[in-house]
């Protein structure tokens, strides 16, 4: 993923319209480990790193912009090839402050914001896409169910 993102963007930047939006999704956070994900969190986090890099580069060219939303866990063919993930994507939702799982086409509008121009402000972030999930790990009623003793 991060590979695939330095080696587009220096393919294609000299099609680049003067202000160019480029984004690309990651995961809500590379800074808890998920045993199920395997290589992939050390990927996304250096696709997360590579952001800032990106930006700074073709600054000194362009006013491209490099962005990404970096989502919670979603409903995809590709997570459903992960072991265990459905455990995992039904805790997420529980986490949710809203009780309902984040969507693809939530990421898809965030993803829309930031290649417009509503978004021209915004460069070299992630913008965390989860629900509220990640501030609400305590939850009295998921503390609760994890209390339990079967």
């Amino acid at each position: 993923t991060c590979y695939s993102l330095i080696q587009l963007s220096n393919a294609f930047k000299d099609l680049f319209d003067t202000n160019a939006s480029v984004v690309t999704i990651s995961i809500s956070t590379t800074s808890m480990a998920a045993e199920n994900y395997g290589y992939m969190a050390p990927a996304k986090a250096a696709l997360d790193s590579s952001l800032c890099f990106l930006a700074k580069s073709f600054s000194s060219f362009s006013k491209a912009r490099f962005n990404s939303v970096n989502a919670g866990l979603l409903k995809t063919s590709a997570s459903a090839g992960i072991p265990g993930y459905v455990d995992s994507y039904l805790h997420a939702e529980e986490l949710t402050l809203r009780k309902k799982a984040l969507t693809t086409q939530e990421v898809a509008n965030c993803a829309v914001f930031l290649l417009s121009e509503c978004s021209s402000g915004i460069n070299a972030q992630g913008i965390s896409l989860d629900a509220g999930m990640s501030i609400n790990y305590f939850d009295k009623d998921i503390v609760r169910k994890s209390r339990r003793l079967d």
